[in-house]
């Protein structure tokens, strides 16, 4: 068989040539983890290459994808420590069939230069070229999937949340549906929280997939009990089907899914060196877990403090990004300045992600919950959100509104009141950026220390020549495959769980603090660097 540059999913260890998501899969695989098997489309593949690389993933697949492939994006910046790029690229479900399969690889592809994607990217000051792969994998029929959050702290998690619904996750990510709700903090489980499912995703056989709206077909649910659904569309390889009623009452996950879901996320952030993991996951029909997605959580829960209660003066939702902000209230698309207003939006998608590099002052959703990809933009932002407050279709258009993303409340007020939103507070912290700014910061900081990516080829070592306005300046490497650049005069000092940290022989004592604030000088996480 002629060479392809298409990589098995375990060998795609080189996050520069893979991507973020492809090289944590790959680890995880490689420790035996339960990551389905898959192969890799590599960053820089010409698109001449294509045609022939999908007959060799369709001869691949043959026997492996009853339900047809799923193709993923894995772009170098994805899935980083500092930022994840949450739902900014695509990911598409196909038949195992020519066309289609050529068509998702395109359209992943191409997601890379997506507006969205690039303004975030500038954002965080990522400048370089963003080079996107793609992982192919079967297509999971899933019971039920979803995303866990966790802490984990001396082998346990401490603190956790796990957002579940049947079939397929992406309603949940997206933020078009509210999922189960399973959340603990160190020796407390929370009580559960239902899941509001009316449709349900599934991947579909050949044959179901030719079947019009209305026909029924057979799902299998976690207890294994084979029930009848009526099918309400169906489109790129995805059933939409109506949840079916005897469902209702019965839970997408029991205490022995939990219990495995938290024992796998202990596991995974060891095997990445992870204090705070993000993990996407599916249970199959025969009770397997699959890992689907494995990132570090790039900002911590917070505790939030919902109350339960119906907010007297307004409305109550999800909390899902502490702090409190106020403003006018605008939807997407009415040609209103975002800056400092309240989003409102129907479900967190990409076109919400978006708006919110306008640095709105918070976000309100009709649905969804904290662990969708725009709660987690949101979180990155430091811009309080609330989700799931389904009044919030009946709040008019420029009505000032405050937003308590720690409460989960949402209320009318007569005038914008003082924001409350934590600023940085940076006396004597090492303030962590992706490279130095073009002017000194004169905000109290002890030092800055710039992250060391692998998507690049030392791209510190031209700014540090440069950066005697900016005080100290070290180099931070959180990636234990990344080699230690070479940089005279430095010294490589070890941090726990946090990798290795390159000081300047001549800088003093390190800081005992470690910060990253957003652009508007927020903090949006704080440690001791010798925790």
């Amino acid at each position: 068989m002629t060479p392809t540059p298409l990589l098995p999913l375990d060998q795609a260890h080189n996050a520069a040539r893979v991507g973020g998501k492809a090289a944590a899969l790959a680890w995880l695989l490689r420790q035996g983890l339960p990551v389905p098997e898959g192969l890799v489309v590599p960053v820089g593949t010409p698109e001449s290459a294509v045609p022939i690389l999908v007959d060799h993933i369709l001869a691949w697949a043959e026997g492996r994808a009853p339900y047809g492939l799923i193709a993923r994006s894995s772009a170098v910046a994805e899935d980083g420590a500092a930022v994840s790029f949450a739902g900014m690229y695509a990911s598409r479900f196909t038949p195992a069939r020519s066309g289609p399969l050529h068509a998702a690889i395109t359209e992943v592809r191409s997601s890379a230069l997506q507006p969205t994607a690039q303004a975030y990217a500038r954002a965080h000051g990522i400048t370089a070229a963003l080079g996107m792969a793609v992982v192919i994998q079967p297509a999971l029929r899933p019971t039920a999937s979803g995303v866990l959050a966790a802490e984990v702290l001396a082998g346990r998690c401490v603190r956790w949340r796990i957002e579940a619904v049947r079939g397929l996750a992406e309603p949940l990510v997206s933020g078009t549906q509210t999922g189960e709700v399973h959340s603990g903090l160190r020796h407390t489980a929370h009580p559960v929280q239902p899941a509001e499912q009316r449709i349900i995703l599934m991947p579909g056989a050949p044959d179901e997939l030719r079947l019009p709206p209305g026909e029924w077909t057979t799902i299998t649910g976690v207890n294994q009990d084979e029930t009848l659904a009526k099918i309400k569309t169906s489109q790129e390889g995805v059933l939409h089907l109506h949840a079916p009623t005897p469902w209702a009452a019965d839970p997408v996950l029991s205490e022995e899914h939990r219990l495995t879901l938290l024992d796998s996320a202990v596991v995974a952030a060891a095997a990445l060196s992870l204090e705070r993991i993000d993990l996407e996951w599916a249970f199959t029909a025969d009770g397997t877990l699959h890992l689907v997605q494995a990132r570090p959580l790039t900002r911590p829960l917070h505790e939030a403090r919902a109350t339960g209660r119906h907010c007297e003066d307004g409305w109550t939702g999800i909390p899902a990004v502490a702090g409190t902000a106020a403003g006018p209230a605008v939807r997407i698309g009415e040609g209103t300045a975002l800056t400092g207003a309240v989003l409102i939006c129907g479900a967190l998608g990409p076109e919400a992600a978006g708006a919110l590099l306008e640095q709105p002052a918070a976000v309100v959703s009709t649905t969804g919950g904290p662990l969708s990809h725009t709660a987690i933009i949101a979180r990155e932002l430091g811009i309080p959100c609330v989700t799931n407050v389904k009044a919030a279709t009946a709040i008019p258009s420029a009505r000032l509104i405050e937003v308590n993303g720690t409460e989960g409340t949402v209320r009318p007020v007569a005038g914008i009141p003082e924001q409350r939103t934590e600023r940085a507070r940076l006396d004597g912290a090492a303030v962590v950026l992706q490279r130095l700014p073009t002017t000194a910061a004169h905000d109290g900081r002890a030092a800055t220390l710039l992250l060391h990516s692998p998507a690049e080829h030392h791209p510190v070592l031209p700014t540090l020549t440069a950066s005697a306005e900016h005080g100290t300046v070290g180099v931070l490497i959180v990636d234990e495959d990344v080699a230690t650049p070479e940089l005279p005069g430095f010294q490589v000092i070890r941090l726990k769980s946090l990798g290795r940290l390159l000081w300047p022989v001549d800088g003093g004592d390190v800081p005992e603090t470690l910060v990253t604030v957003d652009p508007n000088g927020r903090v949006l996480h704080s440690r001791g660097l010798h925790d």
